[in-house]
């Protein structure tokens, strides 16, 4: 069975692993805008309680790796950890690769991936390129306390901040942009909407 997943967040990488998990026979695609996965633009990384996933999942987070006082993590090297040990388990990444169309299964895609530029088709297809949200936070990274109530103490000891106010007070070595609904919750309901897509695709 041949299925393609569609975007760049976290979701993809966890509905990919979970697939493989239902079944390691699958022929996973993964088709990514992105340059390399996790790249560009930080998103929450906010977290109650760690591993978040199964750990057969993350490869090395190496500075990022949580211990027993953090309380958030670097989204991107989560991601990229998480797709470094998606395709060691055999899954195709085409990054830096937009779809232009969905039609009967077949993907007609473009970019500079291995296959570059051409038609697939795929038994399943699963598109998480929709992002509804026009609700806006603000983030930042900063070394010292902060008196921001939403935040979380990464394993580098860089603490992760986000509020609703645009300019937020502080000396931030990171600023950052976020749409959703909650930056708290936002890591964790999104690697569980990745491992819910992949327990609809493929049922027991």
């Amino acid at each position: 069975m041949k299925i393609a997943i569609i975007g760049s967040g976290i979701e993809v990488f966890t509905c990919g692993h979970r697939l493989l998990d239902k079944n390691s026979n699958l022929e996973i695609h993964i088709f990514d805008e992105k340059a390399e996965s996790g790249m560009y633009g930080e998103e929450p990384g906010l977290f109650a309680e760690w591993p978040l996933t199964p750990i057969n999942w993350i490869g090395s987070l190496f500075s990022q790796q949580p211990n027993k006082n953090s309380t958030a993590i670097r989204y991107s090297w989560f991601v990229k950890a998480l797709s470094i040990s998606l395709a060691e388990r055999g899954a195709n990444l085409h990054l830096k690769s937009v779809v232009k169309n969905i039609d009967s299964g077949i993907i007609d895609f473009h970019g500079a991936g291995y296959l570059a530029t051409g038609k697939m088709k795929f038994d399943d297809i699963i598109d998480f390129r929709d992002n509804d949200s026009n609700e806006i936070w603000y983030g930042g990274v900063t070394t010292s306390k902060t008196n921001i109530e939403i935040f979380g103490i990464r394993p580098d000891q860089t603490i992760e901040v986000w509020g609703k106010k645009k300019n937020i007070k502080g000396n931030f070595i990171q600023k950052m942009e976020w749409r959703g609904i909650d930056p708290q919750c936002a890591l964790i309901d999104r690697i569980n909407k990745g491992i819910d897509a992949a327990e609809s695709t493929i049922s027991d």
